[in-house]
């Protein structure tokens, strides 16, 4: 990244460096080191030019900076010992900075000059009392603490003030003293050794002695906050606060850490920063709207943040950090050096999306680990688990920049309250590095993103990560994964929709059966289905509900595909089907992913449904799913012309239907377009013509004709025996009830009225079988057979004249031939028939079959074989004993 290199201390793999240790053991502290050494780490700002001059010559107060753990207070303490334990050194470093900054004024900055400097962490408890500090192995120490141990009776608890004055003008002394709070709060008073008293009045003299006497005394502490009684003392003395809140310092802090971290940062030009950064600059500027006349002054705030992203940074000082228990600037070093190792030679600007959650490299994930409370672990495993399950539920290739959105969400997922997460625009920001990102695919990535993560909520305009899952988002994740429905529960659920979608509610399902075809439709509709919506078990003759069977794809040869299916898989009441038929184009529906992420999340939300969340999403997507699969189909289709032993010759009718309650509008187009009565009235007549049953009709109706011959739209029991009914009221026919009486329109009548007293005759079931249709007759007549002997089938001298009550007669004389043959066999008597040219709608009159002898089972056999419609008279000997 141009060139730019991370100072030696952050480039092994254990961060160092980041806090700064005053001293150690090892004489490696930063007042240990050389001033010109710790000073080449150090930036000039405000806050630390600004104590530079309070500790500077003539100036008669004491310092006290104020400030929670990590912000650089240690860091301008050490600078401060150097400036005044070696101001030469420190003259040249202001001098490089004046240059640098072009500001004059930061060389000729006055420095003490032939102080003592005493600097201490007070937190790390070397010493008791802080005049052991000052006595213990220091010039002329040893000499005043004889003199206060000289005092006998009258010595004191506390060093005298007389005596300090003494020891300070002697050696004029600077006192640094840090964690100043944590040691004074740290002290206990009992009876005996009411220690906090004493260091409370050393410190009263301390702060009275700076404040007097700038001169030989320099007072320089730090406590984190200044409402307690360590800083109570010294604040009655009007000390110099710095508490690293000023207006500039936010971008000196920015300033400071760049010069913290990188060995050459200044010597990077702006020209090729300003290069690098420019995709990434222009589209920030677009996505936030930002107006033109403030983006000269932004452009200038990209280019002195680079390699980070100004936002960023804001990010995690205003936001993350304050979230957690971090330690400011210390682990804001870590964070940002432990990015740029990561992430520094891959992009141009480092972002929010550049903190990957799956790396356990990234200095924020163990940053969370220890100091981050338990909510902020537990964000950034579901954040992980659903990264995961979106990988689970849709190709890499569907989202690329699927690991930079989901982090770069969770991190500004981590500031607290209204602050937490990020507006779409935002996220497309973080994630663009060398080159502009298409608005659109990004929407379509972060919608795939959105929909298959469960912890990722909408607020408004804002997407954030929470611990709770989003109800919805969890249901489509477990939607979209296919993982989790390979036993085909999915599939089955869809053919259930669709099936209540065309036909589900009460009334309709009283009218039609609907029955959804599976994905292999053609080779095998059935066997995933119940039993009962198998052709093989519908209902006989007496059944109403029409069959629609929905097809899940259009067949690319209807008349041949469904001619094919027919005779293949439906073994009866093949005419009585209707087809429906998907819009042209269309996938199969077991194919098509709105179809089926709908079909699953209404099946999940319906096995989640104890929790409310879940009992409304189910109506939401089973309502959605429903209403595409309304809108899926468009035409239907209904056998024509059938051919079984060709099938390719079948022909169906195929017509259009909008109406939205479908079964209704197909059967309303095949009453108005395909329904002809004058066919049903022929066949009816024909029907009557040959006495046949009304069950026989009905059971015609439903299966094709042969020949290739026009089929008769079945409309189903009720209409077709209401049609048989009206054809009666008209006195087209007659119809013989189970041979107790003879339904028909008597002279005079109106059909009206002939409907009215018939229409609610005619039985059902089993009923229809004992019920004959017959051609009008004036009377209702009785048949039966007439008493013969010796087989003959003979001329009955009655028929000579005419019959007009006899409906198997014609309404004329008729010549009439009488026939005979001797005792024979049932075949041979069936050759002797055609002989003598008796055909189907042969009408004979008075025929009599003879048998000499028989058992109970042959008669029981011949009588059950017996022609509907008939009259029969027996008379028979009976074999006794």
């Amino acid at each position: 990244m141009l060139g730019l290199v991370l100072r030696k201390e952050f480039q092994g793999q254990q961060l160092k460096g980041a806090a700064i240790e005053l001293a150690n053991s090892n004489n490696t502290g930063a007042t240990q080191i050389p001033a010109a050494d710790f000073l080449e780490i150090t930036y000039p700002s405000v806050d630390f030019l600004k104590a530079l001059e309070a500790i500077g010559p003539d100036q008669g107060r004491p310092l006290v900076l104020i400030g929670a753990r990590g912000q650089g207070k240690s860091h301008l303490m050490a600078t401060l010992h150097h400036a005044l334990q070696d101001p030469g050194a420190t003259r040249q470093w202001l001098r490089t900075w004046a240059d640098r900054l072009s500001n004059a004024r930061i060389a000729e900055l006055p420095l003490r000059k032939g102080m003592h400097v005493i600097t201490e962490n007070l937190g790390h408890n070397r010493y008791k009392f802080i005049w052991d500090l000052l006595l213990t192995g220091r010039p002329h120490g040893d000499y005043i603490r004889g003199k206060w141990e000289g005092m006998g009776k009258r010595k004191t608890d506390v060093p005298p003030i007389d005596l300090l004055l003494e020891l300070f003008q002697k050696q004029p002394t600077a006192l640094i003293l840090d964690e100043f709070q944590t040691w004074y709060e740290g002290l206990t008073n009992t009876k005996q050794y009411p220690c906090k008293n004493w260091a409370f009045n050393f410190i009263q003299s301390l702060s009275e002695i700076a404040k007097e006497r700038p001169d030989i005394l320099a007072l320089v502490v730090s406590v984190r906050n200044g409402a307690t009684d360590a800083y109570q003392q010294i604040h009655r003395v009007n000390p110099m606060n710095i508490d690293f809140k000023g207006p500039q310092a936010g971008k000196d802090r920015r300033r400071l850490l760049l010069h913290r971290l990188f060995e050459n940062r200044l010597q990077i030009s702006q020209s090729d920063v300003e290069k690098a950064i420019t995709a990434h600059l222009s589209e920030f500027f677009r996505l936030t709207g930002l107006p033109g006349a403030e983006r000269e002054s932004l452009k200038q705030e990209f280019i002195e943040a680079w390699p980070f992203a100004p936002h960023l940074m804001r990010l995690l000082e205003d936001q993350v950090l304050v979230a957690t228990s971090a330690q400011e600037t210390r682990d804001l070093i870590r964070i940002l050096a432990s990015i740029y190792k990561q992430r520094g030679e891959k992009t141009p600007v480092i972002t929010a999306a550049d903190f990957r959650l799956d790396s356990e490299d990234t200095a924020i994930t163990s940053l969370l680990d220890s100091v981050a409370g338990g909510h902020h672990a537990e964000l950034r495993e579901k954040a992980l688990r659903n990264l995961t399950a979106v990988l689970d539920a849709v190709s890499q290739s569907e989202v690329p920049h699927l690991s930079e959105i989901v982090c770069a969400l969770w991190i500004r997922s981590l500031a607290p309250g209204n602050f937490a997460g990020a507006e779409p625009a935002t996220l497309q920001v973080d994630i663009t590095s060398d080159k502009p990102i298409d608005d659109n695919a990004f929407q379509v990535e972060l919608d795939a993103i959105v929909e298959n993560s469960f912890n990722i909520h909408r607020e408004g305009d804002r997407l954030v990560f929470r611990q709770e899952e989003n109800p919805q988002a969890r249901l489509l994740a477990y939607a979209r994964n296919d993982k989790l429905f390979q036993n085909g529960a999915d599939l089955l659920h869809l053919a259930r929709e669709i099936r209540f979608a065309l036909g589900g509610d009460d009334e309709m399902a009283k009218s039609f059966r609907v029955v959804a075809l599976p994905k292999e439709w053609q080779s095998d509709p059935w066997s995933w289905m119940d039993v009962a919506e198998r052709p093989d078990h519908w209902p006989d003759h007496c059944d109403d509900r029409l069959p629609i069977v929905v097809l899940p794809v259009e067949p690319d040869k209807i008349g041949e595909r469904l001619g094919r299916w027919l005779k293949d898989h439906v073994r009866r009441k093949r005419n009585t089907i209707r087809f429906l038929l998907p819009r042209s184009g269309l996938e199969n529906a077991y194919f098509d992913r709105d179809l089926l992420i709908l079909a699953r999340a209404a099946l999940k939300a319906d096995e989640w449904q104890g929790e409310p969340e879940y009992r409304k999403l189910k109506q939401k997507y089973q309502a959605e799913l429903r209403g595409l699969i309304k809108k899926r189909f468009d035409r239907f289709a209904i056998l024509s012309i059938w051919n079984y032993a060709d099938p390719a010759r079948c022909q169906f009718h195929i017509e259009h239907i909008k109406e939205r309650k479908i079964p209704d509008a197909i059967e309303e187009v095949i009453l108005k377009d395909l329904f002809v009565p004058e066919e049903f009235e022929d066949l009816a007549l024909a029907a009557a013509e040959n006495n046949d049953s009304v069950g026989k009709l009905l059971r015609e109706l439903q299966e094709p004709r042969p020949d290739e011959r026009e089929c008769i739209p079945w409309l189903g029991a009720t209409q077709a025996k209401e049609k048989i009914l009206r054809l009666c009221a008209r006195g087209k026919i007659a119809i013989n009830l189970r041979g107790t009486e003879c339904l028909q329109a008597q002279a005079g009548e109106s059909e009206d009225d002939a409907w009215r007293r018939i229409r609610e005759r005619l039985g059902a079931g089993r009923h229809l079988d004992e019920t004959y249709l017959s051609l009008l007759q004036t009377s209702p007549q009785s048949h039966g057979v007439a008493q013969q002997s010796h087989g003959v089938a003979q001329q009955s001298p009655a028929l000579a004249a005419p019959m007009p009550d006899n409906p198997f007669v014609e309404q004329q004389a008729r010549k009439l031939t009488a026939y005979y043959a001797p005792a024979t066999s049932a075949l041979n008597l069936l050759g002797k028939t055609e002989s003598w040219g008796i055909g189907p709608s042969t009408k004979l009159t008075e025929c009599t079959i003879q048998i000499s002898a028989l058992s109970g089972a042959q008669l029981n056999k011949l009588l059950r074989n017996l022609p509907d419609g008939l009259t029969y008279e027996i008379n028979l000997q009976k074999a006794e004993g």
